[in-house]
């Protein structure tokens, strides 16, 4: 038997429609969605003051608040609790992007459909990032790619937005490296590994999944080509590939370093910090 929805959440469909018709901005959807779960999921205690001299969030109020008020206003109200509340269960990096997306600094694109890989790729490589609100009942309340249910990928998103967008000399690095992903996509450059479904469910990982810095994906992209002629070959990871095999990976890798140029790592500080690993030893978490 499938339960009843709790009575805030049966508001977000009556919020997605309003922001179809242009009544609601995505920004500000988003964020009516992110504080109707907060309340619905925790109550009373859905927020915390980060100062002492702050009045308690009351969510009575709030609530009021976001239901009276006119569109200037309410955008006003949301950006003003964004920023000097805390929200349980939630780091800090996702009021941050709502709050970056609400004042027009951040380019996000909402949906309420989960985007393919490949979409998002491209959506990376042009400098923007997708981030899904899901409305329908009972499918908000189910698994959505791993997490428990639709809100939990909503705040997913939203923090990868974060890493996507919070610093510019990262953010133009990624879409370099997005961006060369494309186009070695689009000339087939990894055509022949798409019969490995490991390699393409790690590779989707990759395109769509994992906003770092652009030479910790470049490890990663060796390290998923390393793996799949070790699986050709029938080796283990101690193992040394074949020539063949080494000189298709040198290959690829040569594709991606003709845009993205392996930085010197003692001139690069966002890079002299990042941890020297063998990518191999490297486990990477596709929910993370």
């Amino acid at each position: 038997m499938i339960e009843d929805p709790p009575p805030l959440l049966t508001r977000l469909p009556g919020l997605a429609a309003r922001r179809r018709a242009g009544e609601l901005a995505a920004a500000e959807f988003a964020a009516l969605y992110f504080f109707h779960w907060q309340l619905a999921t925790h109550g009373r205690q859905f927020a915390a003051r980060k100062c002492k001299s702050e009045p308690r969030p009351v969510a009575g109020e709030w609530l009021a608040a976001m239901e009276k008020a006119k569109r200037g206003d309410l955008r006003r109200h949301l950006l003003d609790w964004l920023e000097r509340y805390q929200f349980r269960g939630v780091i800090g990096n996702v009021p941050m992007a709502l709050a970056q997306w609400l004042r027009g600094n951040w380019p996000l694109v909402l949906r309420e459909d989960i985007p393919e890989p490949l979409e998002l790729l491209r959506m990376q490589a042009r400098g923007t990032r997708a981030v899904t609100a899901i409305t329908a009942w009972p499918r908000l309340r189910e698994p959505v790619l791993g997490k428990p249910d639709g809100y939990a990928f909503f705040l997913h998103d939203l923090e990868h937005a974060y890493k996507f967008f919070h610093s510019p000399a990262l953010h133009a690095g990624q879409r370099r490296f997005f961006t060369r992903i494309e186009e070695a996509f689009d000339r087939d450059v990894f055509a022949p590994y798409f019969g490995d479904a490991e390699f393409v469910g790690k590779f989707h990982y990759l395109m769509s999944d994992m906003n770092t810095h652009p030479e910790h994906s470049r490890q990663y992209l060796r390290a998923i080509l390393v793996e799949y002629y070790l699986r050709r070959e029938h080796k283990t990871f101690s193992e040394p590939l074949s020539m063949t095999s080494e000189s298709a990976i040198a290959g690829v890798m040569r594709v991606m370093n003709d845009v993205v140029p392996r930085p010197d790592i003692s001139r690069d500080t966002e890079t002299a910090s990042l941890p020297q690993q063998n990518p191999l030893q490297t486990v990477y978490h596709p929910s993370a």
